[in-house]
C-alpha cells in the first residue's frame, strides 16, 4: 500500500496534468510550451518521490544530523536534476527556448518542494 506522501504526490501530479490539459488552448495562446511544463511536472514527481522516501527513511535514524543531511541532499538532488534538464532543453533548443515554460517548471519546483516540506514536517511531528 502507498504511504500518505506518495498518494499526495500522485494527486498533485494528476492535478497539475489536469490543469495543463484543461488550460492547454489558453496556455498555447500565451505561447507556453505545454509539453515542456508537462515533462517537468513528471520529472519533478519522480525526483520528489525519491527524495521524500530518502528523507523519510532518515527520520528513523537516531542521529539528528542524518535527517538534516538527508533533507539538504533531497533538495539538492531535486534542484540539480531540474537544472540539468533545463540546461539540456536550452542546449537542444538553442534559439527556440520557451521561457514561459521554464518559468512554469520553476514554479512547479517550488510547489513540489513546498508540499514535500509540509509533509515531511508533519511526519517529523509524529
Amino acid at each position: 500500500m502507498m504511504n500518505k506522501a506518495t498518494v499526495v504526490f500522485v494527486l498533485l501530479l494528476l492535478l497539475v496534468q489536469g490543469i495543463l490539459a484543461v488550460s492547454r488552448t489558453w496556455l498555447l495562446a500565451q505561447e507556453v510550451n505545454v509539453a515542456v511544463v508537462s515533462t517537468a511536472n513528471f520529472l519533478l514527481f519522480l525526483v520528489t518521490i525519491l527524495s521524500a522516501s530518502l528523507t523519510t527513511k532518515s527520520f528513523t535514524n537516531p542521529n539528528l544530523q542524518a535527517s538534516v543531511r538527508a533533507v539538504m541532499l533531497s533538495f539538492m538532488i531535486k534542484f540539480f536534476v531540474l537544472a540539468l534538464a533545463a540546461f539540456i532543453y536550452i542546449y537542444v533548443q538553442r534559439k527556440a527556448v520557451n521561457l514561459p515554460a521554464l518559468y512554469g517548471a520553476a514554479f512547479l519546483y517550488v510547489l513540489y518542494t513546498g508540499v514535500e516540506l509540509r509533509l515531511l514536517l508533519g511526519a517529523l511531528k509524529k
